[in-house]
């Protein structure tokens, strides 16, 4: 009889507080504090101002991912890092729950804090980006940058690129393979 109180009482000790403790708010993206300007320019790998020429954003339908990825194109009008074209681009996460920057607009002006491959640049909530009026300290703090580029890099799509080499060496191997087996007979 004891033993089974005692039972009785860890349970009800156990989801009484499960229903008396509240949840934690949890969030998917946290950021540390700004990073001072010396450190942007050591960690990223372009820091431009520019203009949003063009959103690309992806369809969302009955499955879709927060992190799913933003395309902006932008035209550059300052540098202070990188060797940027006249034209760029630049991709962010979809949502904030993914750190994904949500504030680009069509023909507005932004100072861009970029990471990643020079060919495939990434900026997010946590980076600095922000829209050109709201970083009047960092434009001070930058100092004078210098023009793009002037050619225009076209956006090529890796997948195509991929297709068409596999495309050229398949048949180009199995050529080599039928030739080489004829040559040991």
């Amino acid at each position: 009889m004891w033993k089974r109180t005692m039972v009785i009482l860890i349970y009800m000790f156990v989801f009484g507080t499960w229903f008396v403790a509240e949840p934690l708010t949890v969030h998917a993206c946290s950021c540390a504090g700004p990073p001072s300007i010396e450190d942007q320019l050591n960690r990223k790998t372009a820091i431009f101002e520019g203009k949003v020429l063009s959103l690309k954003k992806p369809a969302i339908g009955k499955i879709w991912s927060s992190a799913a990825p933003v395309e902006a194109r932008f035209e550059v009008n300052t540098v202070w890092k990188g060797e940027l074209s006249s034209q760029t681009m630049v991709y962010t996460a979809l949502s904030s729950a993914s750190c994904g920057y949500e504030g680009f607009e069509v023909n507005k002006d932004y100072i861009v804090f970029a990471y990643g491959d020079p060919d495939r640049l990434e900026t997010g909530i946590c980076e600095g980006t922000k829209t050109t009026a709201s970083a009047q300290s960092e434009l001070i703090a930058l100092g004078e940058g210098y023009e793009p580029s002037k050619i225009t890099t076209p956006h090529v799509n890796r997948s195509v690129v991929i297709v068409l080499i596999v495309a050229i060496f398949l048949p180009l191997s199995i050529l080599l393979f039928i030739s080489f087996r004829r040559r040991h007979r």
